[in-house]
């Protein structure tokens, strides 16, 4: 809309060298003029309010305020406190009117709007819609088969004091939100991170009593060997401790403990199975030497 308000400038300078008759000249081209959409400045100028409390000049500040804040609607509503609106006016104020709605509905049927802007065909509508984009009022697609509009950006329109009110609300409103979904944003982070500190710690507890039971069965493993011989002499209380360590050990690498046992029991067997096998060669010995 920033194009709009540079093209209202010259309307601006001519208003304010002239008054009554050639006043109510510069509005009537204004709202006819391409590209003009909005008018709040002009309409504020003390030339232009002037002509409020002359009886012809009252109706040109009435067009100039419809075509600022009003709709087709509102033109309908009492078309006689307006002048007669030219081609040119009354297509603007179409234009003005999609924007008016574009503003409350992101979605527009093709039946609503055609109804309201008072159009005959599809063809002209979509027409209409095309000039609103190229004039930069809004942005959105047409779907044709579905027979509706989906707006995706719409500009704003001139806004009356009392409008102002309801914006401040709104904006008030949206901070207020906008606080909450911050503060909530903060409350999970800090929960996030605690719950991360209490897993660490819980983590390392773990890890400091898994080591201590180690310990314990590694010195447990030493104690029962002192009175029960060397290792490997198939004694039964050290088998069941080398076992227990053995698991303790392979679940403190993260390998599963059945292999390094399976492995520490085949490795007793075959030391009890050679000890025999020495034995049985020894008493054949005995057998042929005796008379």
């Amino acid at each position: 809309m920033g194009d709009s308000t540079s093209r209202l400038e010259p309307f601006i300078l001519l208003a304010r060298s002239t008054k009554g008759a050639a006043a109510e000249k510069v509005i009537q081209d204004a709202t006819a003029a391409t590209g003009v959409y909005t008018f709040t400045e002009l309409l504020n100028l003390p030339n232009i309010q002037a002509l409020v409390s002359d009886p012809s000049g009252s109706k040109s500040v009435k067009l100039l305020e419809l075509f600022a804040f009003g709709t087709l609607e509102t033109y309908r509503a009492d078309e006689s406190s307006y002048p007669p609106l030219t081609s040119a006016q009354l297509q603007k104020l179409k234009h003005l009117t999609l924007v008016s709605l574009a503003l409350h509905h992101r979605s527009l049927s093709y039946s609503t709007l055609l109804t309201i802007l008072e159009l005959d065909s599809v063809r002209q509508l979509e027409e209409l819609i095309i000039d609103s984009i190229y004039a930069e009022l809004l942005t959105g697609k047409m779907h044709h088969h579905e027979q509706i509009l989906h707006v995706d950006w719409v500009s704003g329109r001139d806004l009356r004091p009392e409008d102002l009110v309801h914006i401040q609300k709104g904006l008030e409103t949206w901070c207020q939100t906008a606080l909450t979904l911050v503060q909530a944003l903060d409350d999970q982070i800090a929960l996030v991170r605690q719950n991360a500190i209490e897993g660490m710690s819980e983590e390392q507890t773990y890890k400091e009593e898994r080591m201590a039971m180690l310990e314990s069965l590694m010195k447990t493993r030493g104690g029962g060997r002192q009175g029960l011989g060397p290792p490997g002499a198939g004694n039964g209380l050290d088998d069941q401790s080398d076992d227990v360590v053995m698991r303790a050990t392979g679940a403190m690498a993260g390998l599963p403990s059945g292999k390094k046992t399976g492995l520490n029991r085949r490795g007793q067997g075959s030391a009890a199975s050679s000890e025999e096998l020495g034995r049985t060669r020894g008493s054949n010995k005995r057998l042929k030497d005796s008379p």
